[in-house]
């Protein structure tokens, strides 16, 4: 897998008048009003609050961030339009613009802007949220956000996103082959039932960040005595999640193998696992 850094540049706050105008023309910034790159708006939301990331976008623009903003509905059509604030992202390379080769540029402008906005979702973006795909992410980038990035992670992984994307289409494919309904599917699906547990197929984040196991199968016991025994056979790991409320213990086995499966051997890997744990818990 081939790895592109991407480095981008962040200056603001600065309002639309400052754009506009070309105010933000001056020695003191890097970026200028007819700059290509990409751009952050925070601003009021009905649900969200007050000074929230609403969107996120970009420019190819040749009159760049100038002729992109102007009458943009995000900025004009908010409920607070006259405090919304405005971030501006240039590519670098090394410590000078990227204006040499445009269509590379541009390139890294569309591959940008789909992982900041997938990371971090925000309230008025739709059309790139949940959007990668192997046309988008099938090469590795890595983006670095210097300067003052605001919400924006100081490194984002496209890798990341792409393992999410494979991990979340293996559950879709089981959950269509099995007809399962149920609205939960999103992150896990039940694939097998008997009256002592259920074993889920599941995304779970805190494994995937703890213990870097992005898919899981996950074995859910309907009582703490059922659960001790199997526990006591020391053939899978043990999660503990504590909440506020309720702690809830599970065990569960890595299931990352199976994200690569072409469809017609997904089904036949998954029912040999499934056999192959319950053989683990007879013994």
């Amino acid at each position: 897998m081939n790895l592109t850094e991407i480095k981008l540049l962040w200056e603001g706050p600065f309002s639309i008048e400052d754009i506009l105008t070309g105010k933000i023309d001056s020695k003191k910034h890097e970026t200028q009003a007819n700059d290509i790159g990409l751009y952050q708006i925070y601003g009021t939301h009905p649900i969200y609050g007050d000074n929230v990331l609403v969107y996120i976008g970009r420019t190819k623009n040749k009159n760049g961030f100038k002729a992109r903003l102007k009458n943009r509905w995000v900025v004009e059509d908010g409920s607070d339009s006259d405090n919304v604030q405005i971030y501006l992202g240039t590519i670098f390379s090394d410590l000078e613009k990227l204006d040499k080769d445009k269509i590379i540029k541009n390139k890294l402008i569309d591959k940008a802007e789909v992982l900041l906005i997938n990371a971090l979702k925000p309230a008025f973006n739709s059309s790139n949220i949940q959007s990668v795909d192997t046309s988008l992410t099938k090469d590795r980038y890595l983006v670095h956000n210097t300067g003052n990035h605001r919400r924006v992670p100081t490194t984002l992984d496209s890798e990341y996103f792409w393992k999410e994307y494979k991990n979340f289409a293996v559950i879709n494919d089981l959950v269509n082959e099995q007809k399962i309904d149920d609205e939960e599917n999103y992150y896990g699906c039940v694939i097998n039932q008997t009256d002592k547990y259920d074993i889920w197929l599941c995304v779970d984040y805190e494994i995937w960040n703890m213990k870097k196991v992005p898919l899981t199968f996950q074995i859910d016991f309907k009582n703490n005595k059922e659960l001790k025994k199997a526990n006591s056979l020391n053939k899978f790991e043990v999660y503990k999640y504590i909440g506020e409320d309720d702690t809830e213990e599970f065990l569960y086995e890595d299931a990352s193998d199976l994200i690569d499966l072409t469809n017609d051997k997904l089904k036949v890997e998954v029912d040999k696992k499934i056999n192959d744990i319950k053989n683990k818990l007879k013994n």
